[in-house]
């Protein structure tokens, strides 16, 4: 990239770094792009991009550690549901069974 840029954020564990990484595939930005690297007892994250996009990556980057969270819960919920489709299946054929029980009773 001739009129590339850098952004970049620095935290304070791989798993923290690997997340922020995972982030910026799925925000449109391309994966051989990002790098991890290692500052003492931090990891640094940074994404070479165009000027235009840099102060979007910089957000995924450094998004909110309760945002984060809520993602990561979300995709190991998502995963789970895709392992265990029968259980799923099942589970919401009983929360419906139960919600129409619920609304018919006189």
């Amino acid at each position: 990239m001739s009129d590339s840029t850098l952004a970049s954020v620095t935290l304070p564990s791989l798993k923290a770094a690997q997340s922020a990484r995972d982030h910026l595939p799925q925000a449109g930005f391309a994966r051989n792009s990002i790098e991890i690297g290692r500052h003492g007892d931090a990891f640094e994250v940074s994404i070479n991009t165009r000027e235009e996009n840099r102060d979007r990556a910089e957000r995924i980057l450094t998004g909110s550690p309760l945002g984060n969270d809520l993602r990561q819960a979300r995709e190991q919920a998502a995963d789970f549901v895709q392992a265990n489709q029968p259980l799923a299946l099942g589970l919401a054929a009983l929360a419906g069974f139960a919600l129409f029980s619920l609304t018919n009773r006189r």
